[in-house]
């Protein structure tokens, strides 16, 4: 089987897919990803073919400077329901399909997946008639949100014959689903969900014989002056800090530290929480998905085994990812034709 991967170019949207790619790959199946090209080293670092798609360089960059700047004068809660809109969908969509729908229709791949930022793969799977299976990357996507994505997408679809579906072509052949249940805000809309959690079993981690506090601003924002302030901030608290200013700043931004404040770019995440005491984050999606974080008794939460529940019907534990998320896809096209006339590369 082909199965074409597809996202927009941040860290926290590509990572969370990779574990995905890599089961396909390693149980033979040709994997390709389409991805902007600043971050096919990401994608080609862990093994699996990439091709550069869409707005890539100083094009995307652009493109999104020009909607956060207008979202940052936007209050916290209008901010997102502003940016993702925009710039998820108007600003990237188009030159991403422009790119998308040849490199699909010259590979013909048998399954599209694609994070939940980047839209143009429904759209594809829709021209191809293709199931396309859409991948969490934090939580949910709020129906709002999604319903103006939608709206400024019609005309793109339209362009391609096309009247644009429910949730801007999102879940229509499934949602993979790794965010842990008890930090997910809404879910409700989404028809048809397949939990994933993409990480081994290591057990439950000891306690730390030390208090180690985690700091990290994620992958997005830059502000090393706001960094450098939260770090002097828990430093002169008696515990060893570990900070990770992320892949787009230099470690020597934080200036001169104490010796119990180590400063990295990059770090294993999931490795981190299962040992440190505290985190102090931005509460971005990537420390929901790494492990959950601590309990406040200091006890780990304890990480997944694959595929470990299924809304339904429920999947013994241990089930293959690859069988879980093609089973998926071909129920939802079963349950829209039964009769199985189904188009395909069109």
């Amino acid at each position: 089987m082909r199965v074409l991967f597809s996202s927009t170019s941040g860290h926290g949207h590509v990572i969370p897919m990779l574990p995905l790619a890599g089961a396909f790959r390693a149980a033979g199946h040709e994997v390709l990803w389409a991805t902007a090209a600043q971050a096919t080293g990401l994608v080609d670092a862990a093994g699996i073919d990439t091709v550069a798609a869409g707005a890539t360089g100083t094009e995307e960059v652009a493109l999104r400077v020009a909607v956060r700047d207008r979202g940052e004068r936007l209050a916290g809660p209008a901010r997102a329901s502003f940016v993702f809109p925009r710039m998820f969908g108007e600003a990237l969509t188009p030159p991403m399909v422009a790119d998308l729908l040849p490199l699909a229709r010259a590979w013909r791949p048998d399954l599209l997946v694609h994070e939940h930022a980047e839209l143009a793969a429904p759209l594809v799977g829709a021209v191809l008639g293709v199931p396309s299976v859409t991948h969490a990357f934090g939580t949910a996507i709020p129906v709002g949100i999604l319903d103006e994505t939608r709206d400024r997408l019609a005309g793109l679809w339209r362009s391609h014959g096309l009247d644009v579906p429910p949730y801007a072509g999102c879940f229509r052949d499934g949602y993979l689903d790794i965010c842990p249940a008890s930090v997910q805000t809404v879910r409700s809309h989404i028809p048809a969900v397949q939990a994933l959690r993409p990480v081994a079993d290591t057990g439950v981690a000891p306690p730390p014989q030390e208090p180690l506090v985690y700091v990290t601003l994620g992958t997005v924002q830059q502000r090393p002056d706001l960094l450098r302030e939260v770090v002097a901030g828990v430093a002169a608290l008696p515990v060893r800090v570990l900070v990770a200013v992320g892949p787009h700043l230099d470690p020597g931004s934080m200036g001169e530290q104490p010796a119990h404040v180590r400063v990295e770019a990059w770090v294993d995440q999931a490795e981190v929480l299962s040992r440190c005491t505290a985190v102090v984050s931005h509460a971005g999606s990537g420390h929901a998905r790494a492990g959950r974080g601590r309990a406040p008794a200091g006890r780990a939460f304890r990480p997944g085994r694959g595929v470990v529940e299924s809304p339904r019907p429920r999947r013994p534990e241990g089930v293959s990812p690859i069988n879980a998320v093609t089973d998926a896809a071909q129920t939802q096209r079963d349950e829209r034709d039964p009769h199985g006339a189904h188009p395909h590369h069109r």
